[in-house]
């Protein structure tokens, strides 16, 4: 620290140096007496080092300031516009790390928790696979639909952590929405077929919109009127030139959950009564639904069915879930 602090006053020694030379050149010149200079020299040099005995402490109580910042309630030990700005700043960038350190913690909790459920729910599929396997009762269209679980729990998985990434690839044009939906069902036909349902594609909806983000939010709203849909009921799903409505004849939402609907994580009473759901598909759709600009509306009443629809939003409003 010594070495710091000669450094840190290194001018005042340079000036100290060139006054007592130059006052040394001043009586050699005009032959005045060295005892005088002698006693001058030494009354400047004990002050000299006073004032840089009170520097060093003053530097060293500095020194430990900025290197043990101080919390912000508590009392400055210097008065130093220079110290208390270097502290003020030093604080500062401790805050913002803490917040960094506490925002990445909440995110590493958050997808822990996430993992722990995710894995929990594809269990359900990997286990019904394993009792087929066991009592060697292997159908294809089990096996279809186990499998087509399977894949679709990991969609919403890797799709949550493309998300959390901020690694999206939206990539807008024109397009006929009736081909996606088709392709949709196409891809869910075992499930349909399993509970005997109907689905019913009406009109065509033409929309400037990205093909693969808009398939995955169709996805996870045709998944769930599927998956809350009675055996032997209908599955209607209109599209006309100002949206696409999706309507079942299932289970239907409480008004409660309607509010909360798509919040992250939440599964409400029919997630809990009817399946082990995560809470991320509809939190998933909705936030590929805010990046293409679309409006998401849901209306239900309980043992009547669930009507979803989506439409281009109006002055930049979104529209909640309502009954």
């Amino acid at each position: 620290m010594i070495g710091k602090f000669l450094k840190e006053y290194r001018p005042w020694l340079a000036l100290y140096l060139a006054l007592a030379c130059l006052f040394l050149l001043t009586f050699w010149l005009y032959r005045l007496p060295m005892a005088y200079f002698a006693n001058a020299l030494i009354f400047a040099v004990t002050l000299f080092i006073l004032f840089m005995l009170g520097a060093l402490i003053r530097f060293r109580r500095q020194w430990y300031q900025l290197s043990h910042p101080i919390a912000s309630n508590e009392p400055q030990l210097s008065s130093s516009p220079l110290v208390m700005a270097a502290q003020e700043a030093l604080q500062m960038e401790r805050q913002e790390a803490q917040n960094q350190i506490d925002e990445l913690l909440q995110e590493l909790n958050q997808l822990k928790a996430l993992i722990k459920m995710w894995g929990h729910q594809i269990k359900v599929p990997l286990a019904s696979l394993d009792l087929l396997v066991q009592t060697e009762k292997l159908k294809p269209q089990q096996v279809a639909s186990q499998v087509q679980n399977i894949d679709h729990y990991l969609t919403i998985l890797l799709t949550y952590l493309k998300f959390q990434d901020k690694t999206d690839d939206f990539r807008f044009e024109s397009l006929q929405v009736k081909p996606l939906v088709s392709q949709i069902i196409k891809d869910y036909r075992v499930q349909c077929l399993s509970k005997d349902l109907s689905v019913h594609i009406e009109g065509d909806w033409q929309v400037n919109s990205d093909a693969k983000w808009l398939s995955f939010a169709l996805s996870q709203l045709i998944d769930n009127a599927i998956k809350y849909s009675r055996p032997e009921g209908r599955i209607t799903i209109s599209l006309y030139d100002r949206g696409i409505q999706i309507k079942d004849q299932g289970i239907g939402i409480l008004a409660e959950d309607l509010p909360r609907l798509f919040d992250e994580g939440f599964t409400g009473f029919n997630g809990h009564k009817y399946h082990k759901s995560t809470g991320l598909g509809l939190y998933m759709a909705k936030k590929v639904l805010d990046d293409l600009e679309l409006a998401i509306t849901v209306e239900s009443e309980v043992e009547q069915g669930t009507t979803v629809t989506l439409s281009p939003k109006r002055g930049g409003q979104d529209e909640k879930g309502t009954l």
